[in-house]
């Protein structure tokens, strides 16, 4: 998690354990994706998206909830204040934080994506916050949904080539079972968790540009509050 370690009194805030919480939710999801995606590879069926795609930002805006905001803030904050330009090194929190309109105003007036945070001369990287995304953008092609029967299904974008060794461009549980041995995670259990997180909330999704500016307003003024702690020596 970015600036972690620093960070110490921000993640004893209720902000920054709620954002925790969603991190370790985010990491559940891209194991349970691995999982999946690599135990297609040793049955030689390939799930992948087209090269260079981004079709599914086209046209779409994310909903969010307040937590899925927060955590976009704060990885923005934290990890595009400038202030440092060495790789793998978490800046430190500046006085003057980075502004929202600052970062949103790279948004281009012919973008086929409504979402701010999406870059149309990026292909193949076209999430401006992707190590943050939502909940939605996480498991968009690469998640189980629950047909009307209750059955488990597991659908390919419709973008996506269909593999060799599926018998359809939808298959259920009991198919994938059998050509692959695993299945994607399930997109329901996973928004459930995060409803969890904080109940209060759970009526207050809303779309992704509307909650931003909120949820920067929020973590950064934390953040000013909670001053980044000096890393501990080593032993000499």
């Amino acid at each position: 998690m970015w600036g972690q370690r620093q960070n110490l009194a921000f993640w004893d805030t209720s902000v920054g354990q709620k954002i925790l919480t969603l991190d370790f939710i985010f990491r559940k999801i891209s194991e349970a994706q691995r999982s999946f995606i690599e135990a297609a590879a040793r049955h030689d069926i390939h799930i992948a998206c087209p090269s260079d795609c981004g079709s599914c930002c086209h046209g779409f805006m994310p909903d969010v909830l307040p937590v899925e905001a927060d955590y976009i803030a704060y990885y923005i904050l934290r990890t595009n204040s400038g202030t440092s330009s060495k790789p793998g090194v978490i800046p430190e929190v500046p006085a003057a934080l980075p502004t929202l309109e600052t970062w949103l105003s790279q948004k281009q007036p012919d973008n086929p994506s409504p979402c701010p945070f999406h870059d149309p001369f990026s292909p193949g990287a076209n999430c401006r916050v992707y190590l943050a995304r939502p909940l939605i953008c996480r498991l968009f092609g690469y998640s189980s949904s629950r047909a009307k029967t209750g059955q488990t299904i597991f659908r390919l974008c419709r973008h996506m080539p269909t593999p060799e060794g599926f018998s359809a461009r939808t298959l259920d549980t009991k198919e994938l079972n059998a050509a692959i041995g695993a299945t994607p995670p399930l997109m329901s259990d996973f928004a459930m968790e995060i409803l969890a997180i904080d109940p209060s909330s759970a009526s207050e999704r809303t779309q992704l540009s509307e909650a931003m500016p909120s949820a920067f307003a929020r973590v950064s003024s934390m953040l000013r509050y909670c001053p980044d702690e000096p890393e501990p020596h080593a032993a000499a």
